[in-house]
């Protein structure tokens, strides 16, 4: 039910935002920034929950000797797939990170950006991450922190986790109308604020602790909000929780960091 509830919410987002994002720097790029190793590597990889495939299409763009697999649950593989059209060093598939319809063992790297924590069962997913991956090869992820030491965003999530039971039930197109409603508002009291404190060193750490700190524009959180309020199933990682399910799933190497300026995990290990 709550998968179905998922591929329904991102397939709207998907298709929404393959129209009206332009492409341009993506979340690959600020994840290879803060990555030493790079990403893309070997002869095939898998790009798990491409979305509309903007990283999808960047990868593959910049590294036609490389096949790319994308997938994802919802319709935004057709997105993909035209977005994509003209690379031929790109296959796009339709599945579920439980269960990833590949052999053992194909895969050079995995990259998956904001999608294991929307799973029903994610050590399910980090288990097919493993299942995929060649061995001594790694996957690089992007997963949401649970904010267990900053008081002000560990609050706010809870309060949304709260208002989440109901928007949930809203219609697709409606709960966006009014999350793009309500970006505005956001940015007032959030971001604005934010981008003041990051100008100056003493009250940085202000900036730091800020929800929604990343804002560049009045309507620029619509797609954010949604995401927040429209998924039915959201894990929050700690630190050490992180750490422990790399460990147990059979990583080696592990290393989490973050992304410059923004809440979010950014992990990866190598497979033994």
């Amino acid at each position: 039910m709550k998968e179905n509830q998922t591929q329904e919410k991102y397939s709207f987002l998907w298709l929404k935002s393959y129209k009206q994002q332009p492409l341009g720097t993506c979340h690959f790029h600020h994840m290879q920034n803060v990555i030493p190793d790079k990403i893309v590597r070997g002869s095939i990889g898998i790009d798990i929950g491409c979305g509309c495939g903007q990283d999808l299409f960047r990868m593959a763009k910049d590294n036609p000797c490389v096949h790319i697999i994308g997938m994802d649950i919802s319709d935004g593989v057709y997105a993909a797939s035209r977005l994509c059209v003209d690379l031929t060093n790109v296959s796009v598939i339709r599945g579920s990170a439980e269960d990833i319809p590949l052999k053992n063992e194909v895969c050079d790297f995995v990259y998956s950006f904001g999608v294991l924590h929307h799973l029903t069962d994610y050590k399910k997913g980090f288990l097919e991450v493993v299942r995929v991956l060649k061995r001594h090869n790694p996957c690089f992820l992007y997963l949401y922190e649970d904010h267990c030491d900053n008081s002000i965003k560990y609050i706010a999530v809870k309060i949304i986790s709260f208002i989440r039971k109901i928007t949930v039930m809203i219609p697709s197109r409606l709960l966006y109308f009014l999350c793009s409603l309500a970006s505005p508002f956001v940015v007032i009291l959030f971001s604005y604020p934010a981008s003041l404190f990051r100008k100056f060193k003493v009250t940085h750490v202000l900036y730091e602790r800020m929800p929604f700190n990343f804002a560049n524009g009045p309507f620029s959180l619509t797609a954010d909000l949604y995401d927040r309020f429209a998924t039915p199933i959201e894990h929050r990682f700690g630190r050490k929780e992180l750490l422990n399910i790399f460990t147990k799933s059979g990583f080696y190497n592990i290393n989490i960091t973050k992304l410059k300026d923004t809440a979010g995990w950014v992990a990866w290990g190598y497979k033994r």
